[in-house]
């Protein structure tokens, strides 16, 4: 197996700029989220000596100019733009924090990019009489497509390594406005949040040039892998680890509140069929007050619904070591057979949500939860 490496490349073309000799690096992926890198630089005769394009790596590796790559050979495991940096002078030692493909997009904000130029300063009206003009940007198609025209919009706006899948079609249709100021990433988690909505991520990957780009995915399920192991034989290299049951989202029904306009709020509620209840838990009630720019009664209603739907069963997670040679993506199914003596001895049919790694193992510490 090919040694890890961590490489830096412009965040605005994601052309290659340099391989760094790093002395240590660890990453997290999350579904729906963007993940973090760390990696640590110890300035040896090397690393001193190092230049981009003739700047010292002071000059070069500035935070949000570069996005910095673990990868083994060409196959890129976690890559993201570098948030922060810290020098220990005393240790000789530069340290990165990165995110993921997500983090780029908490820098962009949902804007018709015709307000670039039509944009005037001060009130902004809206009604009948004064149509939003530029102000909206109105996106049609499956939610894929409305991810797209999300990132699409944006990309008018100036350069980042994004990579876009073709058109799917729908009829499924989201106006956004402007005077929200909402970034894309977390108009992106709210299409995430929808009842029946897909999972997304932004797979890092290198074309043949060497250049690294952002792919948007989106699907029910984000499934790479479906692996089974049985962790009882001796020699298999999987473990469990731990078990958490957080019982905080449980829930009956669900008040939710939307935006206001004048001296109105949309609100609607959600119950759980009694089908799907506990008999011997009692009678739950929560709130969502998230959505405050939700003006439409059946978008809320949707997250009110995800959120009962939710809150049916307490939350069970499941922490596990796995051997790299597994190479578990976030979204895998796994079927884990374990002996433990809490949960004695059964079969786990499980769907991976985070996975970490660092450069100091060979083993992957996942989070699982119960399939659906």
């Amino acid at each position: 197996m090919r040694n890890l490496t961590v490489h830096a490349y412009s965040a605005m073309t994601g052309e290659h700029l340099t391989r760094l000799p790093y002395t240590g690096c660890s990453w997290s992926d999350s579904i729906n989220e963007p993940g973090q890198l760390s990696v640590d630089v110890v300035f040896s005769s090397m690393a001193k000596r190092l230049t981009v394009n003739g700047m010292s790596l002071h000059d070069a590796l500035r935070p949000w100019k570069v996005i910095l790559a673990v990868q083994r050979g060409q196959r890129v495991i976690h890559a993201g733009p570098v948030t922060s940096r810290k020098w220990d002078a005393k240790g000789r030692k530069l340290s990165f924090t990165c995110g993921g493909g997500w983090t780029l997009l908490g820098k962009r904000l949902v804007l018709n990019h015709g307000l670039d130029s039509s944009f005037r300063e001060g009130d902004v009206l809206v009604d009948d009489n004064h149509p939003a003009g530029d102000w909206a940007l109105t996106l049609t198609g499956s939610y894929r497509d409305i991810a797209r025209g999300i990132i699409a919009e944006t990309l008018k706006w100036g350069a980042i390594p994004f990579t876009l899948p073709t058109l799917e079609g729908g009829s499924f249709t989201r106006t956004y406005g402007g005077w929200d100021l909402a970034t894309c990433a977390d108009r992106i988690r709210d299409l995430a949040n929808l009842d029946q909505a897909q999972e997304y991520r932004f797979t890092p990957s290198l074309d043949y040039n060497g250049r690294l780009s952002f792919l948007l995915e989106s699907a029910s399920e984000l499934v790479d892998h479906e692996l089974m192991i049985n962790a009882t034989l001796p020699g298999v290299r999987a473990m469990l680890s731990a078990s958490d049951e957080d019982g905080s989202p449980l829930t009956t029904q669900v008040w939710a509140a939307g935006g206001k306009n004048d001296d109105k709020t949309v609100m609607t509620r959600a119950t759980l069929p009694t089908q799907y209840r506990d008999a011997s838990m009692p009678f739950m009630q929560s709130t969502n007050t998230e959505h405050t720019t939700v003006s439409e009664l059946d978008t809320l209603r949707t997250y009110a619904r995800t959120q009962a739907a939710l809150g049916a069963w307490p939350s069970e997670t499941y922490e596990i070591l796995l051997g790299e040679e597994y190479d578990p993506h976030v979204g895998d199914h796994l079927d884990l057979r374990v002996e433990d003596d809490y949960l004695g001895r059964r079969l786990l049919y499980l769907k991976i949500t985070d996975v970490s790694g660092s450069s100091s193992s060979d083993w992957r510490t996942v989070q699982a939860r119960e399939r659906a």
